[in-house]
C-alpha cells in the first residue's frame, strides 16, 4: 500500500491568505504530475448559487487549482455555512449540527485516492469548529504536518510565535511558515526582520515568500503553479509532507 503524503495548512490568524497559499502549492504539484487532493472540511461565508445552493469560494478555488471535479465538492468540503462567523458560531445561527466524527472518517477515506493531500483548516489554531472542538484538535487527530502562514506585517513576530507556542504546548505538528502577500520590490527591515526573528524563535524554515495577488481567480493552474515555483521551496514543502507517519 502506497504511502500517504499530507500537510496540514494553517495560518496566524484569519484573511492570512490559507486558501492562496494551499492552491498555489497544488497547482505546482499537479504541473509535477502528482495526484493532489485539497479539502476544506468546514467553512464559512458560503455563497448560495442560483440554486440556492451553499457553495464555499474557498473549496472553489483549491478544486480549480487542483483540477478537481464539481462532482466531489462534497468530499472536498463537508460543511459550508452562509454566516462568515467561526465555524461553531455559523453552524448553530443555522441550525446546523456539525458531526466532526462523521466528518473525519470520510475525510481520511476520501484522502486514500490521492497520492498527496493539502487539508485547509479555518482561521488559525484555536477557531472554535463545534462546541468544544478546536481547529487544533482536527490538526492533532489528523497528525498532518503542517506549515503556519503568517504575515509580513507589524505584528508577525508575535502572532506567529504564539501559534507556535499553543502548537508546541498541545503537541500539535508544525513544521514550516509560508509568508503571504510578500512584496519582495518594496521588502525592508521590516519584513525581512519578521523572517529572522520568526525563525529563530520558533526554529522552524520560512519556506515560502509569496506575493500578493489582487486578481487571484484569473489566474490559470499553470500560472498560478509558475509563481509558486518561484516563490515557495515546493521541494522542500514536498519533503515536508512526506514526513507523515499515520
Amino acid at each position: 500500500m502506497k504511502k500517504m503524503r499530507g500537510l496540514f495548512i494553517t495560518a496566524t490568524d484569519t484573511d492570512i491568505g490559507k486558501t492562496m497559499i494551499t492552491g498555489a502549492i497544488a497547482a505546482a504539484m499537479k504541473v509535477r504530475g502528482i495526484h493532489v487532493g485539497v479539502f476544506k472540511p468546514l467553512a464559512s461565508g458560503a455563497i448560495r448559487n442560483e440554486a440556492g445552493i451553499l457553495l464555499a469560494e474557498d473549496a472553489t478555488f483549491l478544486m480549480k487549482a487542483a483540477g478537481i471535479g464539481e462532482e466531489l465538492r462534497q468530499e472536498v468540503n463537508a460543511v459550508a455555512l452562509e454566516p462568515d462567523l467561526t465555524p461553531a458560531v455559523a453552524a448553530k445561527i443555522s441550525n446546523v449540527c456539525i458531526d466532526i466524527p462523521k466528518i473525519l472518517t470520510d475525510l481520511k477515506q476520501a484522502m486514500k485516492k490521492y497520492e498527496f493531500v493539502l487539508v485547509e483548516g479555518v482561521g488559525g489554531l484555536i477557531s472554535p469548529l463545534w462546541e468544544d472542538y478546536l481547529l487544533a484538535d482536527m490538526m492533532k487527530e489528523l497528525n498532518f504536518p503542517a506549515l503556519l502562514v503568517s504575515k509580513p506585517r507589524l505584528g508577525a513576530i508575535n502572532h506567529t510565535v504564539l501559534s507556535y507556542a499553543y502548537a508546541m504546548q498541545h503537541k500539535i505538528r508544525l513544521d514550516g511558515v509560508v509568508i503571504n502577500r510578500f512584496e519582495a520590490s518594496q521588502a525592508g527591515v521590516l519584513e525581512e526582520s519578521n523572517i529572522h526573528y520568526i525563525e529563530k524563535l520558533t526554529n522552524l524554515p520560512v519556506v515560502g515568500r509569496f506575493p500578493l495577488l489582487k486578481q487571484a481567480n484569473s489566474l490559470n493552474v499553470e500560472d498560478l503553479a509558475g509563481l509558486a515555483e518561484l516563490t515557495l521551496n515546493i521541494d522542500k514543502i514536498i519533503a515536508i509532507g512526506e514526513s507523515y507517519n499515520e
